[in-house]
């Protein structure tokens, strides 16, 4: 129906809601507005029936949002996705709002899209047919997994996953034809030093395309991703790590692994669990801090479009604070001369009460001495004593 194009489709706010864009171009530049509470689901068949399609969920407080493109090509192209804003503190019910694209169909079903997932659930991204999701950029849950799945040819290559907030990043396929190459990859960073959380996998199409290779952004380095690597560490095999709690350290891909080509570089650094933590010395922080959510977003229908300043200032983030060991060092050293200095202000006081001791004694002797001769004494102890007449 012609009706459904460049249109603003609104589901009724507490019911589950389907939206079925079934012929080519039948959706295109339109806004799905999913209900309040009710499940999403939304069918783009034809060739750029979703094209350019808005989908806010961002009011959405329980339902989850169901996205299927295939049966022909560009179905799904410049899709652009809002999740939920509510997060566990504000959804009375504790309900996740789950989110699910499948992208499935001939040719670049999902490719260009932009997929900002909800505040508390998880999110699954299926990019399985040839060019499915290239140069796409998908923004994890703060509250909930991010698992991305890059079967197809082409599949995920130049696209940015942004799973910093996350609890977890899944990243998997990256074994067909250049379907991962050129990747940026955002981490969450480890729960503990044996427990990282970004889990990414691959073969030689986990590499450089054009030279820039893949891009892996991780606040603790190389101890915060667990990559399963099938690969021949060939000639695509290029790229940066990204460390440090403003990304401001990084280092190229050593040849023959994934380390930094420098031994000593900061990004391979680990910390031994085995190590003494000083009681002052930063923590690492373990687990992701949960994102503060406000308002849903409303789309400019003028332009079908949202001010991403608008939707990124509904939260507000916490960065992860990475154990550094030379920090660890200056406050163990600034420890331990604060307690050199307790430790004598402890034993001066300790001579002073001998002291003290001392003098009572003596004066507590003369005066019963005195006393026994029928002699005034002029010692008086300055501390009662049970010898004091």
């Amino acid at each position: 129906n012609s009706l459904c194009k460049n249109s603003k489709i609104e589901c009724l706010s507490n019911q589950d809601c389907f939206v079925s864009c079934s012929g080519d171009k039948l959706c295109q530049n339109s806004i799905i507005e999913c209900p309040i509470n009710g499940n999403c689901n939304i069918e783009c068949r034809g060739y750029k029936s979703c094209d350019n399609l808005i989908v806010n969920a961002t009011a959405s407080i329980s339902g989850n949002v169901n996205i299927l493109c295939q049966d022909a090509s560009q179905e799904c192209q410049s899709l652009t996705i809002y999740g939920s804003v509510y997060d566990t503190n504000t959804n009375t019910n504790n309900q996740q709002n789950d989110l699910t694209l499948k992208c499935n169909g001939d040719l670049a079903s999902c490719s260009k899209t932009n997929i900002k997932c909800p505040a508390n659930g998880d999110c699954l991204i299926q990019c399985q047919a040839e060019e499915s999701c290239k140069n796409s950029t998908i923004t994890g849950p703060p509250n909930g997994d991010l698992i991305v799945q890059c079967t197809g040819r082409l599949s995920c290559i130049k696209s940015k996953i942004r799973a910093e907030n996350s609890d977890e990043l899944d990243l998997s396929g990256c074994s067909r034809s250049d379907s991962c190459l050129d990747l940026t990859i955002h981490c969450p960073p480890f729960t503990n030093l044996s427990n990282p959380n970004c889990f990414i996998q691959g073969n030689d199409n986990l590499g450089s395309y054009s030279g820039q290779g893949v891009n892996i952004y991780a606040i603790n380095g190389w101890q915060d991703v667990d990559i399963t690597y099938s690969g021949s560490y060939g000639l695509r095999h290029q790229g940066k790590m990204h460390c440090g709690v403003e990304y401001d350290t990084q280092c190229p891909f050593d040849s023959a692994s994934w380390s930094c080509d420098d031994p000593d570089a900061y990004c391979n650094e680990v910390v031994s669990p085995e190590t003494p933590t000083p009681t002052d010395a930063p923590a690492v922080s373990s687990t992701a801090v949960n994102t503060d959510y406000t308002e849903p977003v409303d789309i400019d229908t003028d332009t079908n479009t949202v001010d991403t300043d608008d939707y990124i200032s509904n939260y507000n983030t916490t960065k992860y604070i990475k154990f550094n060991p030379a920090d660890a060092k200056d406050n163990y050293e600034n420890t331990s001369l604060g307690m050199i200095l307790i430790s004598i202000g402890l034993l001066g006081m300790a001579a002073l009460c001998v002291l003290c001791g001392a003098i009572r004694k003596y004066c507590d002797k003369a005066h019963r001495k005195l006393s026994n001769m029928g002699i005034k004494s002029p010692f008086k102890s300055p501390f009662k004593s049970p010898y004091r007449g």
